[in-house]
């Protein structure tokens, strides 16, 4: 006899064949301006007969029945192909089970739909909680290796609910620490919850980690993640998961928000990123990393001098591209802590040519380092001299 939990994943498993499950986006903003900076991607499931049904009761089901990785397959290729013709800074950000980091493959299908629907692995943002890691942490250290190799980020979601955060956070290569909601929405109410996330994001950017808050609900809640130097948040305040028809015009939205209300372009990374050329001279052979050493962005000046493409300079290591190693970021991180600059040093253009590279810290309007500046400038030629 077929019991209640069967018949739904045969359910699953037909919606799967026919579309039936479809993401729906969530919007993750910069709270000094609204700007939206990504999406988180949701799993929704309208059945014909049932009507919805919750991620709570049908990823359980796609877990225990081996459904998952077809879910998150079609998920991402569906999500993909709706952003196609989203503005092109804007990230995805997909949650996987604490399972599937265990799977070897995990890595090979989430690359493989990326590249089939040329999405930029740059632009995906993979999530992961720990309970994937406690009983083994040899295979989901090399899949996560293995995703940041590809060029995606990787951020630890609901973090402050775990037993270990802080043991995975010195030895897995997160960029990113996601607020788990319960903390942001009691923040009003409850001192000690305030002084938890005050806490997470001190402890974020002092790793040099973005900080996400989850749950933002209120005002007052923004206003409080604001005063605390959080930059990045999500919530109902901002807007619910909707399908990708709809996000267009949300977007526009939280565009023409940002032009009535005056309010100038935040200092965050990404942001960042998506200001290069405005930011920097017509012809300046620059590029921006994170903190861990993966480039971002790069004006085409840089990509010029790499004799490469922005697609094969966005999302690689710094150190794969010209002579900076991950020792030299420890480097890094010294000297501005002593706020010394770091030398110049030497380097070589694709024809050959010498030039000087320039490394300098990107930080917010706190003083948050946020990213480093890398900027080649030709020493055999006096003009490529000036700053």
């Amino acid at each position: 006899m077929v019991n209640a939990d069967q018949l739904l994943a045969r359910r699953l498993l037909a919606a799967l064949a026919s579309g039936g499950v479809e993401p729906f986006f969530q919007p993750i903003v910069s709270l000094d301006d609204g700007h939206v900076l990504g999406f988180e991607v949701l799993a929704r499931w309208h059945d014909p007969e049932q009507g919805f049904i919750g991620p709570d009761q049908f990823i359980p089901i796609a877990d225990r029945f081996g459904l998952l990785d077809r879910l998150l397959d079609q998920l991402m290729r569906a999500a993909f192909s709706a952003a196609a013709d989203w503005p092109h800074n804007i990230f995805l950000g997909f949650n996987v089970s604490p399972t599937q980091p265990r799977n070897p493959e995990l890595a090979t299908r989430i690359a493989k739909a990326a590249i089939d629907s040329s999405f930029p692995l740059s632009r995906v943002h993979i999530e992961v909680t720990e309970n994937g890691f406690i009983d083994d942490l040899t295979q989901p250290r090399c899949t996560l290796d293995r995703l940041i190799n590809l060029g995606c980020m990787i951020a630890m979601d609901d973090f402050g609910t775990g037993y270990s955060s802080l043991t995975w956070l010195s030895t897995l290569p997160f960029s990113k620490l996601k607020i788990d909601a319960s903390f942001v929405m009691a923040m009003e109410d409850h001192r000690q919850s305030r002084k938890i996330v005050d806490a997470v994001v001190g402890l974020g950017h002092s790793l040099g980690l973005a900080v996400v808050a989850e749950g933002v609900e209120t005002a007052g809640q923004a206003d409080l993640l604001r005063g605390m130097g959080c930059k990045l948040a999500q919530g109902y305040l901002f807007g619910r998961p909707t399908p990708a028809h709809q996000v267009p015009n949300a977007l526009r939205q939280f565009a023409s928000a940002r032009q009535n209300g005056g309010l100038s372009a935040p200092m965050s990374l990404e942001v960042r990123a998506d200001r290069l050329d405005e930011d920097y001279a017509p012809g300046t052979a620059v590029a921006l990393m994170d903190p861990a050493g993966t480039v971002v962005a790069s004006s085409k000046a840089f990509d010029r001098t790499m004799d490469a493409n922005g697609a094969e300079v966005a999302g690689r290591h710094i150190w794969d591209l010209i002579g900076v190693t991950p020792e030299t970021m420890a480097q890094l991180r010294a000297t501005d802590l002593l706020d010394e600059p770091f030398p110049a040093f030497d380097g070589s253009a694709a024809d050959g040519s010498t030039v000087q590279v320039h490394i300098r810290p990107v930080k917010d309007e706190s003083s948050e380092l946020v990213g480093y500046s890398v900027e080649y400038r030709d020493i055999s030629n006096p003009a490529g001299l000036a700053s």
